[in-house]
């Protein structure tokens, strides 16, 4: 990099609350942002709240809206830490998820479905429960079709979900998130991983309408509070003895989810439920 590179400026928005208020403030910031990071012990009496955001504006009205402090960031710093190694994870039988500068430990097995993902600012590198299960859900169920098929990925984050999709065996992945600087992210590893057949676009989940596609494996790993807004398009969206997999759902709002997306058509098969985070696996 040539020193007259410069990156765009990134500031963070923090606050401290109480952590018997996590839910209350998820529920507070789900409409503003799908970027949210929480910050706490299990046993620790308050948690702190992050968000990044690309424009002063953006994160001045925050402070407006919800007070907390803010500062601007060295965007270097945040891209090297980023770039640290991380321990590469097996999910399944035959994926893994390794960071993009990693090396495959020589005294173990390399798994068939190695992922190259590079977190960045982008959520989903394989360590979040939400994640982890999300992708062995996927590993299941694309061992039950045959290709060609396809995959809706809503909230993308890092790509990771997508890219996964396609190493299994879709012939193609339809993505989204309304987070720009996801959406760069997941084109990024989408490039890494040397995907063609993944289109990814910048959206809102709650103006967004599925048209006339339908696809054999859904995939939404979205805030409870946009989940429930958002479930009919969402379900609208699963193919005909298709699958959907909701994830980023506490534990507090398990029923309320359940109450949104399971009908007579579309039942719960599964729950995978790991620390405050539950997955949930539905079929049409």
């Amino acid at each position: 990099m040539s020193k007259s590179t410069r990156h765009s400026a990134v500031w963070c928005w923090t606050r401290r609350v109480a952590a018997t208020q996590e839910d209350i403030w998820r529920e507070r910031l789900a409409e503003k942002t799908s970027a949210l990071i929480v910050h706490g012990r299990p046993d620790a009496r308050t948690i702190r709240l992050e968000i990044y955001a690309s424009r002063k504006a953006e994160a001045q009205h925050l402070i407006r809206e919800f007070g907390g402090t803010l500062k601007h960031l060295n965007v270097d710093k945040i891209l090297a830490k980023s770039a640290a190694p991380r321990r590469p994870l097996l999910l399944a039988q035959g994926l893994a998820v390794m960071d993009e500068h990693g090396t495959w430990p020589s005294h173990r097995p390399k798994p068939a479905i190695l992922l190259r993902i590079g977190g960045a600012m982008a959520f989903g590198t394989g360590e979040h429960a939400t994640t982890a299960t999300c992708l062995r859900f996927l590993h299941n169920e694309a061992s039950r079709l045959s290709s060609p098929w396809t995959t809706l990925d809503i909230g993308t984050g890092s790509g990771i979900l997508s890219i996964a999709a396609e190493k299994l065996g879709a012939s193609h992945v339809t993505a989204f998130d309304n987070d720009e600087r996801a959406v760069h992210a997941a084109l990024t590893n989408v490039r890494r991983n040397r995907c063609r057949h993944i289109t990814i676009t910048t959206g809102d989940i709650l103006r967004w309408r599925p048209g006339r596609a339908r696809y054999p494996i859904v995939i939404a790993n979205v805030y409870s509070s946009i989940l429930c807004q958002a479930a009919p398009q969402i379900v609208r969206a699963v193919a005909s003895h298709g699958s959907l997999i909701l994830s980023g759902i506490l534990r507090t709002d398990e029923k309320d989810i359940l109450d949104s997306f399971v009908t007579p058509t579309l039942a719960l098969e599964k729950v995978v439920r790991r620390g405050r985070w539950v997955t949930l696996l539905l079929r049409q």
